[in-house]
């Protein structure tokens, strides 16, 4: 089910028998000549609106998709925000959540440069939740790709060639719910491993010298291995891990139990 799409009687209903909630987030921003601005929106929420047209017990919220991207400014279409301003909408819309009775949040996200902020966002959370000595919520983030069974198959299918931006996975997922972009440049190239130690949750450097690494935008992937057909099978077995995680997260702290 989705937020959007009830009207406040059926979302009260819900609330009578259930109170967590998902909400997928992403970022505008490039990805690669063949992928979509879009990507990392997309890929969180087809996810989510996938696993929640399957559990009753599931509702998801309209994505977050601008979020910190700095180091992409240099590609035209990317936005980004700071994150200042992401950890101020998260406050907003947390306690609107908690305010009408949800209690279970999970984030499912699509952006590497978003778990640090959801991370220090949920710290904040509880850090006045103590000192207020309120009743506190649950939360959980999730990076789809982080799915065992997801990453099993992103690394049968790609391998080294997976890459850490604009990744074939996410691009078939794209592929899959939108369309393919025909217009791409090859040239994969390989990263060393301590790049990815390095910079890991997207810690990359400013936008002229990102650019200027990176000229196609691809941060060591081959996006040109993308195509629908993985996508679905991609988009599905996240789905069915979301649902089975989910569930998991939530059965502890149920209304009604």
């Amino acid at each position: 089910m989705q937020l959007a799409h009830l009207s406040w009687p059926e979302v009260e209903n819900y609330l009578g028998l259930f109170n967590g909630i998902v909400i997928p987030i992403g970022s505008t921003e490039q990805h690669s000549t063949a992928g979509l601005i879009g990507t990392d929106a997309i890929c969180s929420e087809s996810i989510a609106w996938h696993a929640g047209a399957q559990t009753e017990g599931m509702l998801v919220a309209p994505t977050l998709c601008y979020t910190p991207a700095q180091f992409n400014l240099g590609f035209p279409g990317s936005i980004s925000v700071r994150t200042t301003t992401l950890l101020a909408l998260l406050q907003d819309i947390v306690q609107s959540l908690a305010y009408n009775g949800f209690r279970n949040v999970y984030f499912l996200n699509g952006h590497g440069a978003n778990i640090a902020v959801l991370k220090a966002f949920i710290h904040d959370w509880h850090q006045q939740s103590v000192l207020s000595k309120t009743d506190t919520l649950r939360f959980r983030i999730k990076s789809w790709w982080e799915f065992k069974e997801v990453n099993d198959l992103r690394q049968r299918l790609y391998g080294e060639r997976e890459g850490m931006h604009a990744t074939p996975s996410e691009v078939s997922i794209t592929q899959f719910t939108h369309r393919t972009v025909r217009h791409f440049e090859t040239g994969f190239r390989k990263l060393e491993t301590s790049y990815y130690q390095d910079h890991a949750g997207d810690n990359h450097q400013d936008a002229a010298q990102h650019r200027s690494q990176f000229p196609t935008g691809a941060v060591g992937s081959d996006p040109t291995l993308a195509n629908s057909k993985d996508g679905k099978n991609l988009l599905e077995l996240a789905s069915n891990a979301l649902v089975s995680d989910y569930t998991h997260f939530t059965a502890s702290n149920s209304a009604g139990k």
